[in-house]
């Protein structure tokens, strides 16, 4: 969110704290039934998202990976059990992770005025004349061109370049993935897609290690706005993520700072 939302949210916070405690009061507050059903109500709501946020598939990964961003706020867009990750009902996708970028002032997408943008991606640009990526198109958004690092050791199986990205909000026909790098690292194969057209560095066949350059974060693809889709896979099945850099649990709302 960007700073005046957020900062208005928290504010509102106490006032509804405080019309809550009003209504304990008055003649309704006082129906133990319907307070007994409000609190047994508000507690299946917490366990579930407690549960979903921290939920396993059974399927681990035969060694962490590395966190693929690096140098800045990354937040999940996707991620955790059903309810919190819309990729739960494709067993290859179920552990996948959707990851953008934030910043303290401007949430995940900067405004101002129209410029020059970057060459290259596809649209017209509109980042500010002195570099920056302002604006209400694709560099707008705080993630686009984020340097992507090979998250393991491994063979890249498939890499794709040449795709456009997609306008941001809307949808043409295209590969699901976009442009992409699949890594097999002897277990599994670990899935990076959405990549900026023209950032791909490697090229299939080749064998990459962890930490490795491997491309550029972008919008094409099977995409509404510029992010990261991660996921691992074995023989079909999704697996869990975990992170040699990066411990806890990954769900939806999880800032990550790395």
């Amino acid at each position: 969110m960007r700073r005046p939302v957020r900062w208005t949210l928290r504010a509102g916070a106490p006032a509804a704290l405080a019309s809550g405690w009003r209504a304990a009061h008055t003649p309704f507050g006082h129906s133990l039934p319907s307070a007994g059903v409000a609190a047994v109500v508000c507690a299946g709501v917490i366990w579930t998202l407690v549960r979903r946020r921290r939920h396993r598939w059974g399927t681990p990964l035969s060694a962490p990976l590395l966190f693929p961003l690096k140098g800045g706020t990354w937040f999940v867009g996707q991620g955790g059990g059903k309810g919190l990750n819309h990729h739960f009902a494709i067993s290859e996708q179920r552990g996948a992770l959707d990851i953008v970028a934030v910043e303290p002032a401007h949430g995940s997408r900067r405004s101002g005025r129209p410029g020059n943008g970057r060459a290259g991606n596809g649209l017209a640009g509109n980042g500010d004349s002195g570099g920056g990526r302002s604006g209400s198109g694709l560099e707008s958004y705080v993630v686009y061109g984020a340097k992507l690092y090979a998250p393991c050791d491994g063979t890249v199986v498939s890499a794709a370049d040449g795709l456009p990205d997609q306008e941001p909000g809307r949808i043409r026909f295209g590969p699901l993935y976009g442009n992409h790098v699949f890594i097999d690292t002897g277990h599994e194969i670990v899935k990076m897609a959405h990549l900026r057209p023209g950032s791909v560095a490697v090229s299939t066949g080749q064998t990459v290690r962890a930490g490795q350059l491997v491309g550029e974060v972008g919008n094409s693809g099977n995409t509404t706005e510029p992010h990261l889709h991660l996921h691992a896979e074995r023989d079909g099945v999704g697996l869990d993520l975990s992170f040699e850099d990066v411990g806890g649990f990954f769900h939806r709302g999880r800032l990550i700072r790395h």
